[in-house]
């Protein structure tokens, strides 16, 4: 921008001081006055400040020829490599969905526990929008995730660890978004656990399942979604069909760096416990990129029913915790 306006300012200079120079105006500068006493230089000045003007006036013709030229239309669909922001986002108070994120709870056994996550989701392929806040059309997502548990009575000991891959394709139109793909979960009891559990029975929990989710955004601050999955192979006592539905409250700030309250509840139903159902709620205060939408979040987690860790999947739990959470 300094570039153009430099260029600009000397586009008028030239134009006001060639004419001038050519009718033999007096022109109020020291250097042309001493130059104009000096009739013989007088030519040379000329003709140098001639092409200069024609150079900065080409110059000039491009720039605006490029400021008159349509710009981008941002709701215009195209091909996107890499793109930024997501069509599809995870469940905020579901545990096993992929993200970064930290939760020390302690359970109605007295036993307190570190849940960890690590992992994220990213698209590779859009054809869509630009947008980073409400993309529009399809695109295709990577994701997976470590989800870690430790226990802080002994010693912070791996109790154990789910692992999830899955790629999806995901679309948005509207207030409504889908996704359909496949992902794989495996869950592994820590060394540790076993070590002091030499009774333990180990079961090596797998399944390999197609999935199909829809959301619905009601309003900027109001989502609503339900997803089936359907394992073409499952062992160590899963089972076939898994249901997850819930309902997420996470309004814009007005003022980003203020942040603003959000609320969600999910409810996981599984065939591997009998459609037992697991509830987990979250409350806490919100952060969002305004530039990004991506999230921090900071707040309480309650859960109750079947736990989210499979190599105990048999096990029921109640809890209270605090966690931080990041989401893309």
């Amino acid at each position: 921008m300094g570039k153009q306006f430099g260029v600009l300012s000397l586009v008028c200079v030239c134009g006001l001081l060639v004419p001038a120079i050519s009718r033999g105006d007096d022109v109020d500068s020291p250097l042309l006055t001493k130059h104009k006493t000096q009739q013989g230089e007088l030519p040379s000045i000329m003709g140098a400040a001639d092409r200069l003007f024609q150079q900065t006036s080409s110059q000039c013709d491009a720039i605006c020829d490029d400021s008159a030229r349509p710009q981008p239309n941002p709701r215009s669909r195209d091909w996107h490599l890499l793109p930024d922001g997501l069509m599809w986002h995870s469940y905020l108070a579901a545990p096993h969905e992929p993200r970064i994120s930290t939760v020390i709870f302690g359970d109605t056994s007295d036993g307190i526990f570190w849940d960890a996550t690590l992992g994220g989701r990213v698209g590779l392929i859009r054809y869509g929008t630009q947008d980073t806040i409400r993309p529009r059309g399809w695109q295709w997502d990577l994701e997976a995730a470590a989800i870690t548990r430790l226990d802080l009575l002994h010693a912070e000991d791996v109790e154990s660890m789910d692992y999830r891959f899955g790629t999806e394709i995901t679309a948005a139109e509207g207030a409504w978004a889908m996704k359909f793909g496949y992902f794989h979960v495996s869950s592994h009891v820590g060394d540790e656990y076993l070590i002091r559990n030499p009774t333990f029975k180990r079961v090596n929990y797998v399944t390999e399942s197609w999935i199909v989710g829809t959301s619905y955004q009601a309003n900027d601050s109001l989502r609503l979604y339900g997803e089936m999955a359907n394992a073409f192979r499952a062992s160590g006592g899963a089972k076939r069909y898994q249901f997850q539905t819930g309902i997420e409250y996470a309004p814009r700030a007005k003022v980003p760096a203020g942040g603003a309250p959000f609320a969600a509840i999910n409810w996981n139903f599984r065939e591997a416990v009998d459609y037992d159902v697991s509830t987990t709620a979250q409350l806490g205060w919100l952060f969002r990129g305004p530039d990004s939408n991506r999230t921090i979040r900071f707040g309480l987690q309650y859960g109750a029913g079947p736990t989210s860790q499979f190599s105990f999947f048999t096990r029921r739990e109640e809890y209270l915790g605090v966690g931080v959470w990041f989401d893309y």
